[in-house]
């Protein structure tokens, strides 16, 4: 049985990220990106259960990090070579709302890992993709640590 609340506990407490369970089983994790200069970025990650997303029939463990809100001066061919960087992840536009609550559209990196295929060790991973390339796609086009 995989209980995400559990592995992602886990995965915090080997890296010493802090975790919160902002809604019932939905978990936002700091994840901490080590700079060049050994200074530290963070970069959060929800991650939660979706129940029958693998084809209609399996349960997920989705994943997500904001990167900054979408408009249409970005640079989107950029933005689509950054995310070819991802191993597990990738990049889209998906519905959101603002600090204020109102409505719009984010960019974020996501990734759908389904939980049969998968492991702690390999959750691990995935959530690192996940806020390594949010991270880079925020400071690059959207001005810095945001998210």
């Amino acid at each position: 049985m995989f209980d995400l609340k559990v592995v992602v506990a886990n995965i915090a407490a080997r890296w010493n990220y802090k975790v919160d369970e902002v809604a019932p089983g939905i978990f936002r994790i700091d994840v901490a990106l080590k700079q060049k200069d050994g200074t530290f970025r963070y970069q959060f990650v929800y991650a939660w259960v979706i129940e029958k997303r693998y084809f209609g029939t399996k349960d997920v463990v989705y994943m997500n990090s904001r990167c900054g809100e979408y408009n249409p001066s970005l640079n989107h061919y950029k933005i689509l070579k950054e995310s070819g960087y991802g191993t597990f992840s990738s990049v889209t536009v998906t519905t959101d709302k603002r600090a204020d609550g109102s409505p719009c559209e984010t960019v974020i990196v996501q990734a759908v890992q389904p939980i049969e295929f998968t492991s702690e060790v390999i959750l691990n991973e995935v959530i690192y993709d996940v806020a390594f390339n949010a991270d880079i796609i925020e400071a690059t086009y959207f001005g810095g640590d945001n998210n």
